[in-house]
């Protein structure tokens, strides 16, 4: 009866050995799946942070151009038709012909 215990015994101590070796592994997996994604995530967004940094840089160029005297005659010049005060507007007739 002692020898059937003691077998009884080692088997079971085997069985959960072997049960929590196969939750380790399992959980080893998962947290190395898990990790990958996690650095995936990590990836695009350090991708997307120097995109919009990029972006901002532009963004601020261009408030400051904005406000600049050659902006502020290109925009008078090709939105409102304005001209300088020495400048002489030379209009094409034969323009409105062709068309």
């Amino acid at each position: 009866m002692k020898k059937i215990f003691k077998v009884v015994k080692r088997l079971f101590v085997l069985a959960f050995v072997i049960l929590f070796l196969i939750y380790s592994v399992t959980t080893v997996v998962k947290q190395h799946m898990i990790l990958q994604q996690v650095k995936a995530q990590q990836y695009e967004t350090i991708k997307q942070i120097e995109k919009l940094k990029k972006e901002n840089e532009y963004l601020r160029r261009l408030a400051q151009y904005v406000q600049t005297k050659e902006y502020i005659q290109q925009v008078a010049r090709e939105k409102l038709g304005l001209v300088g005060k020495d400048e002489i507007v030379f209009i094409d007739k034969n323009k409105k012909r062709r068309q």
